[in-house]
């Protein structure tokens, strides 16, 4: 009779496994694979090196820049600088400017008038629409009737009046030193007018005639292109923040003074033109004549 095994009676069951082999020649990598590996493996490892140098230089730059003190701002043109509108420069440009320079007993030499261009005739004032210069035939370097012919639209006058007759200085005697410091106002004039009055191109400063009526009245003429190098740099650079009186001008003062404003003196004369608005005719001053 045959038996039945019963559930826990079953044989276990044994599974042949293969045997190991061992790695043959054509299961392991060759020599080109090996060396591409090593090839990839020195890229990355330069990348991240060069990464990492890069980092580095990054956050030490960044390190010395935080520690570097801020740079030091733009010298100021000047310690006094005016406000408002033009016109409200333009008259406190004036009265600083002119009250800064006195006589030797502390008089003030003379007030500033500013104005558009004009003239004041019988009519009462009537304005200047154009500049015309005449040239300097002195040197042989001009020829007559070159006239310099400018517009006023984009210019300021100033008057320096030193109240007596005529708008003649009432005190003291004409000077070389006297006539030096009104030279050296009108250029500071000029100066302050074209660093702070925008669209400003010419000046003209009308000087204090001699109260003895034996010289024309003069005006200094300036454009902004005579002067544009100074208005690059601060003013002290240029003249003294402290004003000289009479006679005290500094010698390198006066030499830049005479460089700036002598070939720009002129004498002048005013013609109608045919639309009834004014001419100014400007004449050198040739010294020495």
């Amino acid at each position: 009779m045959t038996e039945t095994p019963t559930p826990g009676d079953e044989a276990p069951v044994f599974i042949d496994a293969e045997p190991a082999q061992p790695i043959g020649a054509s299961d392991r990598p060759s020599r080109g694979d090996r060396a591409r590996s090593a090839a990839y493996s020195s890229r990355f490892t330069i990348v991240y090196i060069t990464l990492a140098l890069v980092a580095g230089i990054g956050v030490g730059a960044f390190v010395v820049q935080m520690g570097r003190p801020d740079p030091a701002p733009p010298a100021r043109w000047s310690n006094w600088e005016p406000t408002g509108s033009e016109t409200a420069q333009a008259r406190q440009i004036a009265n600083r400017v002119a009250k800064s320079y006195r006589l030797e007993g502390g008089q003030q030499l003379a007030a500033a008038i500013v104005s558009p261009p004009r003239i004041t005739s019988g009519d009462g004032d009537v304005p200047v629409s154009t500049i015309a210069i005449r040239p300097d035939t002195s040197t042989g370097q001009n020829e007559e009737g070159e006239f310099d012919v400018i517009p006023t639209d984009k210019s300021l006058q100033f008057v320096l009046c030193g109240l007596g007759t005529g708008c003649s200085i009432a005190s003291g005697a004409p000077s070389e030193g006297r006539q030096a410091l009104l030279r050296r106002e009108a250029l500071e004039l000029a100066l302050y007018t074209f660093k702070y009055v925008d669209g400003i191109e010419s000046v003209s400063v009308f000087l204090p005639p001699r109260p003895d009526g034996e010289a024309a009245p003069t005006s200094v003429f300036l454009k902004r292109s005579d002067v544009s190098s100074m208005l690059r740099k601060p003013l002290y650079a240029t003249i003294a923040p402290k004003t000289p009186t009479v006679g005290t001008m500094p010698q390198r003062e006066i030499d830049l003074v005479d460089q700036l404003t002598l070939p720009r003196l002129y004498s002048f004369d005013v013609q109608r033109a045919q639309d009834g608005s004014a001419v100014l005719v400007y004449d050198p001053v040739v010294l020495g004549a």
